[in-house]
């Protein structure tokens, strides 16, 4: 499958790992050099500088020939501009991320196949689990490909006092939220994550083990 990225960050790249990794080809457009020349040293991806919001820098990533166009950047409007252009161009399905819930459906009635807003989608998976009076610590079968983990931050753990931010994560998981004291907490890049925390962390089927030990050992 062919899969055009708009935004490299810690969603966008961490995604774009998993893809990868799963054998499929992986274009990324991102604006900020220092992040492209990251990426490029770490993924076996074509990375482009440039604006996902220009058709001529959606037509150099070939967002007209992708199967899937998915825009994880940390800008609501960048994401359904570039979502509505790939489709323009001719991509098939087209994802958005969104930073606001309330923006969700209004995005969707653009033509949008799908808007994403991890914060939201975290809490309503947390409250299936509440609500069926089940543990956080079950594994939940989301997708063939996906589960969601909840991995408890021990004191011997060397990322005790880092920010999300400065955990890259393991190639296979990324973080969604972090629980504390009963509430649920964006990860944010600057949250600092604490000892007794709990993260709920997305993982590639068959990694679970290797995931917990990258948050654990």
């Amino acid at each position: 499958m062919r899969v055009v990225i708009a935004g490299g960050g810690r969603l966008g790249g961490s995604l774009a790992k998993m893809l990868l990794e799963e054998g499929h080809q992986v274009t990324i457009i991102d604006s900020d050099e220092e992040r492209c020349a990251r990426l490029s040293a770490e993924l076996d991806a074509l990375v482009i500088k440039g604006d996902a919001t220009k058709l001529e820098v959606l037509k150099d990533a070939e967002a007209d020939k992708a199967d899937i166009f998915i825009a994880t950047t940390d800008r609501d409007e960048v994401n359904v501009l570039s979502c509505l252009l790939a489709k323009q161009l001719g991509s098939p399905r087209v994802i958005a991320r969104v930073g606001d819930p309330a923006l969700v459906k209004v995005v969707e009635e653009l033509g949008i196949e799908k808007a994403l807003c991890p914060e939201l989608v975290t809490a309503k998976l947390l409250n299936a689990l509440v609500s069926r009076g089940q543990s956080l610590a079950k594994l939940l079968a989301i997708g063939e490909e996906f589960s969601l983990l909840e991995v408890a931050i021990p004191p011997s753990s060397p990322l005790v006092g880092k920010s999300v931010r400065e955990v890259a994560g393991p190639p296979s998981g990324v973080i969604l939220a972090v629980v504390e004291g009963g509430e649920v907490l964006k990860a944010d890049g600057d949250l600092r994550l604490r000892e007794g925390q709990r993260l709920i962390v997305l993982a590639r089927r068959g990694s679970e083990e290797e995931v917990r030990a990258f948050f654990t050992s």
